[in-house]
């Protein structure tokens, strides 16, 4: 099913997610349907979007009416950022290492006086513990990565959330490198909002995202991104004073992907048909056997190796070597991981065999 692996050593789900055969599949016959039928193909394909809806809601706890598809992963965060009721002096704490796609969207909150307080990670992480310090009577949101993309960090969401539920707070979690290597449920973690594109873990093309939205929630924001998909019937075009759509329907953003849609059902049916608690449990042994070789090779481990806060993204020092002269070795083996100054990324899926860990290990002998 991943046509990748003949030729590749593929460990660089935390960049991009190679498509399996049938996702492939399904996306040319999506494009074939509106090359040969236009509009009638297109109107096939749009029906079936309410089944892709209802899938990926059952796959993290939610529910259809819960779930709106958008382009990316920043898309979610701006859906609060953008729609909350900010007052001048309002704060969000976040990490001082979150991708950009969860920093931007509230740090570009001060024009509005909201105040962005950042944790000093790694040498502190967003726990309870960092929260009952740092939290005052003007935090509004705490924001998180399920599983940091620098050093594959996996936050406690539900002890998280439990908190923030407490506190009267917003949840606000970036999923994009947890989900699909890791289950998720965003009712029993107390999320009040959760986004991800789709083209890591989960497979699929780029340009499409899910985002959940607590329904409670929902109808305290404003649709900062109001389309005439926002409304409650679309297609009475001229009926301006119609309702919004229930809950996270109203942030569809307007007309979907619907190719990158159609793919991405079928790699979600894969992964939650393999069973997304085993496929943690394959990633994880497969990074016990990269930590076991990178330390056998007298390698520094950038990524904290505790189970409690393990993902499928594990981090090694580069040692000696320059990130061209191990660039030159994993294209010569072809092995793709990410290799930057901080280390080589380590991200394998559970399609990935102990041969795969095995060369790229290799390459950094």
């Amino acid at each position: 099913m991943f046509p990748v692996t003949r030729r590749w050593a593929y460990c660089d789900h935390a960049a991009v997610g190679p498509l399996p055969q049938p996702t492939r599949d399904a996306v040319v016959a999506a494009l074939d349907a509106q090359t040969g039928d236009g509009c009638a193909g297109i109107l096939d394909i749009e029906s079936r979007l309410e089944a892709v809806r209802c899938a990926v809601a059952a796959a993290i706890g939610a529910t259809a009416d819960d779930i709106a598809f958008m382009r990316s992963t920043s898309d979610g965060a701006l859906v609060v950022a953008n729609g909350f009721d900010w007052r001048d002096g309002d704060e969000v704490i976040l990490s001082d290492n979150e991708f950009g796609a969860n920093a931007f969207p509230w740090l570009n909150l001060h024009d509005v006086g909201v105040r962005p307080v950042l944790v000093r990670a790694p040498g502190q992480r967003l726990t309870v513990e960092t929260l009952e310090r740092m939290a005052t009577d003007r935090t509004r949101v705490v924001t998180v990565s399920f599983v940091g993309f620098s050093d594959g960090y996996r936050h406690d969401l539900a002890a998280l959330g439990a908190w923030c539920k407490a506190k009267g707070l917003i949840f606000a979690v970036d999923a994009i490198q947890g989900f699909g290597q890791l289950p998720l449920d965003v009712a029993a973690c107390d999320i009040d909002v959760c986004y991800f594109g789709v083209a890591k873990w989960l497979l699929s093309p780029q340009g499409l995202s899910v985002v959940y939205v607590r329904r409670e929630l929902a109808e305290r924001l404003r649709p900062a991104l109001c389309s005439w998909r926002s409304v409650k019937e679309p297609m009475r075009f001229l009926d301006y004073a119609q309702p919004l759509l229930p809950g996270a329907r109203r942030f569809d953003g307007a007309t979907v992907n619907y190719p990158a849609a159609i793919g991405f059902a079928e790699s979600l049916r894969l992964i939650t048909t393999a069973g997304l608690e085993n496929i943690e449990a394959h990633v994880l042994r497969l990074g016990d056997r990269f930590i076991a070789g990178v330390r056998s090779l007298g390698l520094p481990l950038v990524s904290e190796v505790e189970p409690a806060v393990r993902s499928g993204i594990v981090v090694a020092g580069r040692g000696r070597s320059s990130v061209e002269e191990l660039q030159r070795r994993a294209r010569q083996s072809n092995v793709q991981v990410t290799i930057r100054d901080t280390g080589v990324r380590f991200a394998p899926h559970g399609y990935n065999t102990d041969a795969d860990v095995d060369r790229v290990l290799s390459i950094l002998a």
